[in-house]
């Protein structure tokens, strides 16, 4: 799928089941698929790859960077801090599924300084690819109020959006009052893009590059 029109039909799904999704996203990086941070997202859970603890390292990085060092840039952007955290565990039609998130490890050393708890979500269904579903998953805390004021959703990948966004549509269905997603890459498809965007759209991601104190959450750069 390309940059927007993925985005849009997992909007456009959003709105005929009358759901409501993520107030705020903010994405970490462009993963161009074929490309090194790409292969990090794909191998980093991967045991059987024998750079997944490099990989891991490059997910702590991206993560403290947006949670650790500018996580009070989040309140500029959202109006508001966090009240609640979660990290969104594999779906039931993931190879994944069942078995320890890495990721999880990393979002709570970098949220550990904020004192702020974390949601447990659990995959109660199989993901229909691409399908927006708050179905997908329950919220598992064993507090019977748990602080759903804001909460901060973190994915290591998107392509479609679905499976996060299902995840933020279940928790404004609870009681959520404002939900963010941060994601660490923004899956591309280059060829698709080149072929439904155009070869000026397709280069222009290529030519991106990473800006020293670049704010993933106010968009702008500045020293933290």
């Amino acid at each position: 799928m390309g940059i927007v029109p993925s985005m849009r039909q997992t909007q456009r799904q959003a709105r005929t089941q009358g759901l409501r999704t993520a107030d705020t996203i903010r994405f970490g990086y462009y993963a161009c698929k074929g490309g090194q941070l790409y292969r990090v997202m794909q191998g980093y859970k991967n045991s059987d790859d024998a750079s997944a603890t490099e990989y891991l390292n490059d997910i702590k990085y991206i993560a403290f960077d947006a949670l650790r060092i500018h996580y009070d840039c989040i309140a500029s952007c959202t109006g508001a801090p966090p009240t609640a955290w979660a990290t969104i565990p594999s779906t039931k039609s993931s190879p994944n599924y069942g078995k320890p998130n890495p990721l999880n490890a990393v979002i709570a050393q970098a949220m550990a300084p904020n004192g702020i708890p974390q949601l447990r979500l659990e995959a109660t269904t199989t993901k229909t690819h691409n399908t927006i579903n708050p179905r997908t998953f329950n919220l598992t805390n064993t507090s019977d109020e748990p602080p759903l004021n804001h909460v901060l959703l973190v994915e290591d990948s998107w392509v479609s959006g679905a499976t996060v966004q299902s995840a933020a549509a279940m928790l404004h269905q609870i009681g959520a009052e404002h939900v963010t997603i941060y994601c660490l890459a923004r899956i591309i498809d280059l060829r698709w893009t080149r072929r439904e965007l155009g070869e000026q759209v397709s280069n222009g991601i290529m030519a991106l590059r990473h800006e020293t104190h670049w704010c993933p959450w106010t968009l702008q750069k500045h020293k933290p």
